[in-house]
């Protein structure tokens, strides 16, 4: 279960850090400012997966992710 855990927990905190290396790409700033917006993506990472941790729960989070939708079954009902 450990393994499942620290899973999440990356792909939480990775969402931040691949958004701010997308918009180093669109921007292309100078190299001061590149390590500043990765260094802040890193820290909203860290930061937003511990609170998902905290508050909701990583497993749970991820599963109303991926899990099956309520609007579908009414859809078909």
């Amino acid at each position: 279960m450990w393994f499942v855990n620290i899973f999440f927990w990356l792909q939480a905190f990775a969402a931040p850090v691949i958004l701010s290396g997308l918009l180093i790409l669109a921007v292309q700033p100078s190299e001061g400012i590149i390590r500043l917006i990765l260094v802040a993506g890193a820290v909203l990472g860290i930061v937003l997966a511990e609170y998902i941790r905290r508050k909701i729960g990583l497993s749970v989070f991820f599963g109303r992710i991926y899990g099956p939708n309520e609007m579908d079954n009414k859809k078909k009902s």
